[in-house]
């Protein structure tokens, strides 16, 4: 059976993310629906027929790309740019000149450019739709009113703005790209449950407002070919698109109003607007050529002010994504935010829909038919009844009063022979405290690590962050390699600021498995972050609840996160005799303790009852 996908939102992430998997080697088959016409989004361009017969187009969306990047210099590879040279040999985008009012006080810059496309600022999503015209079922001018969930995948039902028809689509995956508010209505309307963590995440995401003016003007422009750009008062824009090679004829003005401008006026009537606004634009372009032919456009949601650095959100158990310039922050300019969104949500529902595949025919998902129990041993003889206990794989290491440390060569070899069959992976951490090491310690963690799987080692715990707490990327990617993909990222994981953004990372890195509590003391009590960790990871890497874990709470933690895993090291105080006749001198020793084997059993006797009550 060929998966299908459906893309709710015909903007740039969404037909980025169509562009991306109808490229792909496996076939598939991919549904959009927008409720606008044509497709584009806000990068809108809009044909007006004039009376003399002629016809004038004007963007009413972005009226330039990358316009802050002053100093005459040229942002690197902009992704807008990128994707326009996949789809044309010959280029339909142009440098242009913006001219810069600046706000009271601001003092004078370099000159300034930006990008725009021939045609109008729609062409990128024209061209996108062209190149896939005949894979690709695209629906315009309808809305999806109902998300229905099904045993293999979504019925997503729809209207035609047109004629109010109704139809179906069903489809295995869902992906979901209008504005982020917006995304939140839609699947709470549908009761689609997001972990609470990510949807307090989501929520934080808010856009401006602008309010679009244009027609056709009777004056001389004198604009610069990318407009001018005010610093501020009630415009931020005026561009002329004939000068922008959008409009064959001219003026064809458009104004953008400033959010605060927008705000303030939102819910005038256009005439009203149109009569504020002209005054302000008559020394730019004079008079309208006809008055009643001046148009407004209301932008609720135009540019994103607090996006998040996630590239997308991934809701693994629902075969969906959420994506959109809302997401990836890290690139400043919205367009490139969008097409960074677009080609993570198209990686992630591609990888979403393989695992599937392997799973069920169906592309559904499937309880697991066993959770697998990992403990933490510190001997052989913990080794050997965990192994008896339950246990599915091994995490070896010492100094369990320390948070763990690197274990022997010779204990490693001891506890292999009594536990030949089990998976045995081995903790690569050189010293307690933080995780930010030297170049000497990094050397003696890969040594370890080399050492280690050389002698048969199933795969190697670690972590390395950068001295500001980030993940050390080449150091990571390093162990990695050496440890030929089986790598585990340890509970240094809790101590990152963005978890499901640091999630990304380790998945781009090669990391198998994550071992976290969600942040919080306990998995517990980090059910609602580790619940959104799951789910993101779709099944990209293993998210293994860790912290605490009992078999009183292992239930109920399974139920909450969707997980199909644990590690647990549940222990127990072992007096010694000998250190009890020095007590002051034996607290410098170390607490002696020993796995619970007991322990381990209820865990493992709790997993299995799982698999028979949630099956």
């Amino acid at each position: 059976m060929t998966p299908r996908v459906a893309i709710i939102g015909a903007g740039l992430a969404g037909l980025t993310a169509a562009h991306r998997l109808l490229s792909r080697a496996s076939p598939l088959e991919v549904t959009i629906i927008d409720k606008g016409r044509f497709g584009g989004g806000r990068m809108c361009t809009r044909t007006v027929d004039l009376p003399d017969g002629r016809k004038a187009k004007f963007d009413i969306g972005p009226p330039i790309l990358y316009a802050r990047h002053a100093g005459g210099r040229w942002p690197g590879d902009p992704l807008t740019a990128q994707l326009s040279d996949e789809l044309s040999e010959e280029r339909f985008y142009e440098h242009r000149t913006v001219g810069r009012i600046g706000a009271a006080g601001e003092t004078a810059g370099g000159e300034i450019f930006g990008l725009s496309f021939t045609g109008g600022m729609r062409e990128l999503a024209f061209r996108l739709l062209n190149m896939h015209a005949s894979q690709l079922d695209f629906r315009d001018n309808a809305i999806a009113e109902k998300l229905q969930r099904t045993d293999d995948g979504w019925r997503i039902h729809t209207r035609s703005l047109r004629d109010d028809h109704q139809t179906i689509v069903s489809a295995n995956a869902l992906i979901v790209t209008p504005p982020v508010p917006q995304s939140l209505e839609l699947l709470q309307r549908n009761n689609v449950v997001l972990p609470d963590s990510l949807r307090d995440e989501l929520r934080g995401v808010t856009y401006s407002r602008c309010i679009a003016i244009y027609g056709m003007f009777t004056g001389e422009s004198g604009l610069q070919p990318g407009g001018v750009w005010f610093g501020d008062g009630a415009l931020e824009w005026i561009t002329d698109n004939n000068l922008k090679n959008v409009s064959a004829v001219g003026p064809a003005i458009t104004a953008l109003t400033t959010n605060e401008w927008a705000e303030v006026h939102w819910n005038e009537p256009d005439a009203q607007l149109v009569e504020r606004l002209l005054p302000r634009l008559r020394p730019w372009v004079g008079e309208p050529l006809d008055p009643t032919q001046v148009w407004v456009h209301k932008w609720r949601w135009a540019r994103p002010v607090s996006p998040v650095r996630l590239p997308c959100a991934v809701l693994r158990d629902l075969a969906t994504v959420i994506a959109g310039d809302g997401f990836a922050s890290t690139n400043p300019e919205p367009a490139d935010a969008a097409v960074a969104s677009g080609v993570a949500a198209a990686n992630r529902i591609g990888q979403l829909l393989t695992d599937l595949a392997r799973r069920d025919d169906r592309f559904t998902v499937a309880r697991p038919r066993r959770y697998e129990l990992e403990i933490a041993v510190t001997t052989p003889a913990e080794a050997a009844s965990a192994t008896r206990a339950g246990a599915d794989r091994l995490e070896l290491s010492s100094g369990l009063a320390l948070g763990g440390l690197t274990p022997s060569l010779g204990l490693f070899r001891a506890v292999r022979k009594v536990a030949p069959d089990v998976p045995l992976y081995v903790l690569i951490r050189p010293r307690p405290g933080g995780f930010a090491y030297s170049a000497t310690e990094f050397a003696v963690m890969l040594d370890d690590a080399t050492a280690f799987m050389n002698e048969g080692a199933d795969g190697i715990v670690f972590a390395a962050l950068t001295q500001k707490g980030n993940i050390h990327r080449d150091w990571c990617r390093e162990l990695v390699q050496q440890a030929e993909g089986k790598a585990v990222f340890h509970r240094a994981f809790d101590f990152l600021p963005e978890p499901l953004v640091a999630l990304e990372d380790l998945i781009e890195l090669g990391f198998e498995r994550v071992l976290t509590s969600g942040g919080a003391t306990t998995a517990e009590a980090g059910t609602n972050h580790l619940a959104a960790l799951v789910q993101h990871a779709g099944w990209q890497i293993g998210v293994v609840p860790a912290g605490r874990v009992r078999a009183e709470n292992v239930a109920d933690l399974v139920r909450a996160t969707r997980c199909d895993q644990v590690h647990a090291g549940p222990r127990l105080a072992v007096p010694d005799e000998h250190l009890a006749a020095r007590p002051l001198i034996a607290r410098e020793m170390g607490a002696v303790t020993e796995l619970d084997a007991s322990a381990v059993s209820l865990l493992r006797e709790q997993l299995d009852g799982l698999v028979e009550s949630l099956s």
